[in-house]
């Protein structure tokens, strides 16, 4: 027996409920919050903008289409006083640099950032490993995990201009055979929060909690392009629409528990 041998392996977080996050955050609590959502014309980023957008937050959509973040922008404008933004950004073809300018444009139109949710998504195929090709296993986790790491750690000096900031990854437990590279780019990105959280952890306001805070939220089957995409069989009455999932991410964004922090929140535990 070794030195070690008597040592815990550490483990990911477990995936928690938190029953009072099920309703939503009580009015104003988002109030003037500016919030960066990145697949914001997909199911779960639409529902969220327009969420948002009621709850009286400025939302900077980001996505790949202008004309589709230009029909939402008209939908926000009728929602709510407050003025939205829209960036095109293309995470498959995001880098660096590319995360810069995105930070540098937030800071010049804003000068902070309450929240950033990373709604985008790529699913790739559900197939064994040895059916994916090396450039779809690369294209699922750039627009996954590597483009939105990067564009979180360029915009940390932004988060950290706000009193109570959160960085939000919407999650997805997808585990074992036939998971292709997007469950494993899911696995990838719990993993990322939790490092993100450990790494900021001593980061704290007067009260001690956390001045940034990343973490993750599970919804469960929503109703979806991304659910028809991987589950194309199933009907589309079987899931409930994204509106009704949203109360844990609002609670995350509008900081309703101050000390949470590298947790992985679910609708309902995988």
């Amino acid at each position: 027996m070794n030195a070690s041998d008597d040592q815990r392996i550490p483990e990911l977080p477990a995936y928690r409920e938190i029953p009072s996050f099920l309703q939503v955050p009580e009015a104003g609590s988002l109030h003037e919050r500016i919030v960066a959502v990145t697949g914001a014309t997909g199911g779960l980023g639409t529902a969220l903008c327009k969420a948002l957008a009621e709850g009286g937050a400025t939302v900077v959509m980001l996505g790949r289409s202008t004309r589709k973040l230009n029909r939402l922008y008209d939908v926000l404008e009728d929602l709510s006083d407050a003025t939205p933004a829209i960036a095109e950004l293309d995470l498959a073809k995001h880098d660096s640099a590319d995360a810069k300018a995105v930070a540098e444009m937030l800071y010049g139109e804003f000068g902070r950032l309450d929240g950033l949710v990373h709604a985008a998504v790529e699913t790739g195929a559900s197939a064994p490993q040895d059916g994916i090709d090396m450039e779809e296993f690369e294209r699922v986790f750039r627009v996954n995990v590597a483009a939105p790491r990067a564009l979180t750690l360029a915009c940390v000096p932004l988060l950290a201009r706000s009193d109570t900031a959160s960085v939000v990854w919407p999650l997805d437990h997808r585990i074992g055979a036939y998971v292709g590279a997007y469950g494993l780019s899911k696995s990838a990105v719990r993993a990322l929060v939790y490092a993100l959280a450990e790494e900021t952890e001593h980061r704290v306001d007067a009260a001690g909690a956390p001045q940034i805070a990343f973490n993750g939220y599970f919804p469960g089957p929503m109703r979806t392009p991304l659910r028809r995409r991987l589950f194309a069989g199933e009907h589309a009455t079987e899931s409930p629409d994204p509106d009704d999932r949203l109360a844990p991410l609002l609670h995350l964004l509008a900081r309703s528990d101050r000390s949470l922090n590298g947790a992985s929140l679910a609708w309902a535990l995988p």
